[in-house]
């Protein structure tokens, strides 16, 4: 038998922002926490661009492989993750490399053949943490 649940809003009776979800087999997931808050995908040859994204007010040249993002609802706190990826056939490490704010993170790419700054029409990535 299929169900089909339609709603607008989700609430939790006893917390409204926390809502508990059965996981797989006992398993259970707490449903805010497991949510990507942010995402993108971008590029920064030639002009640096979204390509997509959810989440992301913004994107900022900041030079060579170096580009800020800035989301659009900030999260509660500067402990969230970020975690992304870039490149095509050669090796290409991505890194923070200023203390993030709550609303902007800014990376740097190089390559790791031989550590100069590097620009890429794929980057991707994606930011987990509390929203405030």
């Amino acid at each position: 038998m299929t169900s089909k649940l339609s709603v607008d809003t989700i609430q939790g009776v006893s917390q409204a922002g926390s809502i508990t979800v059965q996981g797989e087999g006992t398993a259970e997931t707490n449903l805010q926490q497991g949510l990507c808050k942010a995402w993108c995908s971008f590029t920064s040859v030639s002009t640096t661009a979204l390509s997509d994204s959810f989440n992301l007010g913004s994107i900022t040249d900041n030079g060579t492989g170096d580009t800020s993002l800035t989301v659009s609802s900030a999260f509660g706190n500067i402990n969230y993750t970020y975690a992304g990826n870039a490149g095509t056939a050669q090796c290409r490490l991505l890194a923070i490399i200023a203390t993030p704010t709550t609303t902007v993170i800014r990376l740097k790419l190089t390559t790791s053949t031989d550590n100069t700054d590097d620009d890429e029409p794929h980057q991707y990535g994606n930011m987990m943490g509390d929203l405030a």
